[in-house]
C-alpha cells in the first residue's frame, strides 16, 4: 500500500467520522426546534440522512471518474455554474435568494448553486493553470483573464447577496493562484483591488453592515441585539466545560440559540462534548488538510496536484472560517461547517470533493513510477518564490 492509497483510506475515514458525528449532532441540536415547528423532533435528521445518502452517491460516482476528465469538463462546469449564479438571481427564494427551488417531486428540497460553484472553481483553476503554468508570472496575459473569471462569479455570488461564500471562494482561489506560481505581489494588489467592492457590498446590505459592526464593537456589547447569537453561542461553548453536558442535554437547543443545526452547530458540539470534543473537531479537520495534502504530492500530473490542493482548501477555509465565528474571533458569515451542519447542498458538494480527492488518490497509486514530483527547493523557480516555499512545505507532510 504506498502513500497515495494509504492517505486516500485515512481521508474517507476522517470523512465518514465528520459526517457521522454531524449527523449526531443536528438531530441533538434541532429536535426540539423541530418539535415546535412540525411537531416532529426528527424532522431535520430525516431530511440530512437522505441527503447524505445522495451525496455517499455524489462520492461514489465522482471517485471512479478518470482525473484526465475533469481537466476536460471543466469549463463547461464552470458555464453551467455560472448559469445557475444568474438563475438563482431570478428563481431565488428565501430571504437573500441564494437556493433554486427544485421540482414538485422532491417537495421541500431547494439547491444552492453556490456550494456547487465553489467546487467548480476548483476544478477551473486546476485546469488553466495547469495550461497556462507558464505564463503566471505575466500579469496580464497570464493572470488578469483568471481573476476576470474569479470576479465574474465573486460578482454574482455577492449580489444575491451572499459576501461570506464570495470571501471563502476568494480566498480559496488565491491559494491556489499562489501554489501554482502567481506573484505574492499581484496576489496583495488583487486582494487590495477586491476591497472597495466589499465596502461597496456592505453599504448595500444594512444585514452585512450590521454584522461587521457589532463585531469590531463587541458581540457582548449588544447580547440581547445584534450580538445574540454569537454571545448564546460563547455561553454554550463555556458551559461544556472539559467534558461537556452530554449529547441532548444542552440548554442552547432550548430555541436561546437560533437555528442550531445550522452553521452555529459547533457552539453545540462544544457545549454537549466539552472542550474535548471541539479539539477533536479540529484534530480531525487538520488530519482532512494533511491527508489531502499527502495524496497532491503523490498525484500522477500537476493538474491533479492542483485539483488534490484546492478541494483541501475548500474544506479547510470553509472550517477555519465557521470555527472562527462561532468562537467570537471572525464576523458572522454564514458558512456552514463541513461535513457537521445542516444543508444538503453543502454537505453533497463537500463529499463530491471528497470523491474527486479519493480519485486523484486512486490515480496516484494507478501510475506509480509515473508520479509528478515538485522541484527540488534549491532549483530555480518558475516564476516567483511562492510555489518553491509551498513545494518544500509539501515535503515535510
Amino acid at each position: 500500500m504506498n502513500a497515495a492509497q494509504k492517505a486516500g483510506r485515512r481521508l474517507w475515514m476522517i470523512s465518514l467520522i465528520l459526517v457521522g458525528l454531524g449527523t449526531v449532532m443536528i438531530y441533538s441540536s434541532s429536535s426540539v426546534l423541530a418539535s415546535v415547528r412540525f411537531a416532529d423532533s426528527s424532522f431535520y435528521l430525516e431530511r440530512q440522512l437522505a441527503r447524505l445518502a445522495m451525496g455517499l452517491v455524489v462520492l461514489v460516482c465522482l471517485a471512479h471518474v478518470p482525473l484526465e476528465r475533469w481537466g476536460q469538463w471543466a469549463r463547461w462546469l464552470l458555464v453551467v455554474g455560472v448559469a445557475c449564479l444568474v438563475a438563482v438571481l431570478f428563481l431565488g427564494e428565501g430571504k437573500t435568494q441564494r437556493w433554486i427551488p427544485m421540482p414538485v417531486a422532491i417537495s421541500g428540497a431547494s439547491f444552492q448553486p453556490s456550494e456547487f460553484v465553489k467546487l467548480v472553481m476548483v476544478l477551473y483553476l486546476a485546469d488553466v493553470l495547469a495550461r497556462k503554468e507558464a505564463e503566471l508570472g505575466d500579469f496580464k496575459n497570464g493572470l488578469l483573464p483568471r481573476l476576470v473569471v474569479i470576479g465574474l462569479v465573486l460578482g454574482l455570488i455577492i449580489l444575491q447577496p451572499n459576501l461570506g461564500t464570495a470571501l471563502a471562494i476568494g480566498i480559496i482561489s488565491l491559494v491556489m493562484l499562489w501554489v501554482s506560481g502567481a506573484r505574492i505581489s499581484h496576489l496583495l494588489w488583487t486582494g487590495l483591488a477586491g476591497l472597495p467592492v466589499v465596502a461597496i457590498s456592505l453599504l448595500i446590505s444594512p444585514y452585512q453592515r450590521q454584522r461587521l459592526v457589532t463585531f469590531f464593537s463587541g458581540n457582548g456589547n449588544d447580547p440581547l441585539g445584534a450580538g445574540y447569537q454569537v454571545s448564546q453561542s460563547l455561553l454554550g461553548i463555556g458551559s461544556g466545560g472539559l467534558f461537556g453536558v452530554g449529547i441532548g442535554n444542552s440548554m442552547q437547543k432550548q430555541q436561546f440559540l437560533p437555528e442550531p443545526h445550522t452553521d452555529f452547530v459547533f457552539a453545540f458540539i462544544g457545549e454537549e462534548l466539552g472542550l474535548v470534543g471541539t479539539l477533536i473537531v479540529v484534530a480531525l479537520f487538520v488530519a482532512f488538510a494533511i491527508n489531502g495534502l499527502r495524496i497532491a504530492r503523490e498525484a500522477p500530473t500537476y493538474h491533479g496536484f492542483l485539483v488534490a490542493t484546492g478541494i483541501t482548501a475548500m474544506i479547510s477555509v470553509y472550517a477555519v472560517l465557521n470555527i472562527g465565528v462561532v468562537t467570537g474571533v471572525l464576523p458572522t458569515t454564514g458558512l456552514p461547517l463541513p461535513f457537521i451542519s445542516y444543508g444538503g447542498s453543502s454537505l453533497v458538494w463537500n463529499l463530491g470533493g471528497v470523491g474527486i480527492l479519493l480519485g486523484v488518490a486512486r490515480a496516484g497509486r494507478q501510475q506509480v513510477g509515473a508520479t509528478w514530483k515538485a522541484p527540488k527547493a534549491s532549483q530555480k523557480p518558475r516564476t516567483t518564490e511562492g510555489p518553491v516555499v509551498w513545494r518544500r512545505t509539501l515535503r515535510s507532510v
